[in-house]
């Protein structure tokens, strides 16, 4: 469970989470926990698929149409979760830098975001 860790706070250098962020139900809380569990400048280094960028509608409207079957046929993943958005607007982490791609044969999952997010000192 992403929301409760069973871990001590500060016990880790780093947290790595891998296309998760799309199907957890609360990603707000477990960036709390990720934060609570990482130790002081410890690194979250995460990999997601994302909602596509504005400069993109149709594969963004595209994203919106699918998601419902998607979160059925995909364990709950979202599309159109805006994951690097909420990393940021977490308030929990000092530094998020970031690289977006764009995977065309994936379509509607190409949108991809590669991170990493600092702990406060």
């Amino acid at each position: 469970d992403a929301g409760k860790l069973p871990f001590e706070d500060n016990s880790f250098d780093a947290v790595v989470s891998t296309l998760v962020f799309c199907s957890l139900p609360d990603p707000q809380r477990a960036l709390s926990e990720i934060r609570r569990v990482l130790r002081p400048g410890g690194k979250f280094f995460f990999w997601e698929h994302v909602y596509a960028p504005e400069n993109s509608p149709f594969l963004r409207t595209a994203q919106n149409v699918l998601n419902p079957l998607q979160q059925v046929l995909a364990d709950g993943c979202h599309l159109n979760r805006d994951t690097l958005r909420t990393v940021e607007a977490s308030g929990v982490f000092s530094e998020v830098k970031h690289q977006n791609y764009l995977f065309d044969n994936l379509w509607v999952i190409g949108p991809h975001v590669t991170g990493v997010a600092t702990a406060p000192p």
